[in-house]
């Protein structure tokens, strides 16, 4: 950390990676050592993870709490598995109650979301943009190692949910984002009654009606590290329920849109 003190290193602000896991312990040996590498190229905000962990089976919390001797930024609440979204929202609240973070960004546990770009992302936010997306589907962007049907899943739920929510973004299932508080403060978590994947495209259309000013940075996409995907059929008939309501919320409650996002903008 470049001889910076720990109460040095306090003074700044804070982003912190909210990062929910569920059998994720071989994946997190790989991840965090190289989350807390990218403070290296970070000088305005001081990097803060969360680990929100669904009382994992296969020992993650000992994983996280042998590597919290390492890194003191390092933090983990524990949970019922309820979903992704669920998870997400518990760690959510807990970020901005203890830490206040400026900038809270959310990643796959999975290795699947390179933390090279975590630097790039909060640059950006120092820029003036308040929600960048890691985008799977703008120019310069590569999707490894997916399936034809689970590309076909991918590329369906994303012009669904661009179609339901007015959306003018590429990526609208993409876990990996940064978002700023300001923008963050304008949604309403409790609201969000979807507990799985579909959590991920209802906060987006939030974020996006509450006037997001929107960049979309090419990612490459990689391979899974250990462990099956998560997404199950219950997921996929969640998301389509939510998918209608979206689309209804939006045609029935133009009212619920602060001012709308400009169009999202691509880093060329």
């Amino acid at each position: 950390m470049r001889g910076e003190t720990v109460s040095e290193l306090t003074t700044k602000p804070i982003a912190c990676i909210v990062l929910p896991t569920y059998n994720e312990a071989s994946n997190l040996k790989a991840l965090l050592p190289q989350i807390f590498k990218q403070q290296e190229r970070i000088s305005s905000h001081q990097l803060h993870v969360l680990v929100v962990d669904d009382n994992s089976p296969d020992g993650t919390a000992l994983v996280v709490e042998e590597f919290r001797r390492r890194f003191p930024f390092l933090h983990m609440i524990h949970g019922e598995k309820k979903g992704l979204g669920d998870a997400y929202q518990r760690g959510i609240r807990h970020a901005l109650n203890v830490f206040g973070p400026e900038l809270i960004l959310n990643m796959d546990a999975d290795l699947q979301h390179d933390p090279v770009l975590l630097p790039q992302m909060i640059d950006a936010c120092n820029q003036g943009y308040t929600l960048i997306i890691g985008s799977r589907y703008v120019p310069g962007a590569r999707v490894l190692n997916f399936s034809r049907w689970r590309t076909l899943l991918s590329h369906t739920g994303n012009s669904l949910i661009r179609f339901a929510g007015g959306l003018k973004i590429q990526d609208c299932t993409s876990g990996y984002r940064a978002i700023r508080r300001d923008l963050l403060l304008t949604c309403d978590l409790e609201g969000l009654s979807t507990r799985g994947y579909s959590f991920l495209s209802a906060f987006l259309c939030q974020l996006y009606w509450n006037g997001a000013r929107v960049l979309e940075i090419p990612i490459t996409f990689g391979v899974r590290g250990h462990g099956k995907s998560k997404l199950s059929i219950r997921d996929q008939a969640e998301f389509l329920g939510r998918v209608a309501r979206i689309f209804f919320l939006h045609k029935r409650y133009p009212s619920t849109v602060v001012r709308p996002a400009m169009d999202a903008e691509r880093v060329k």
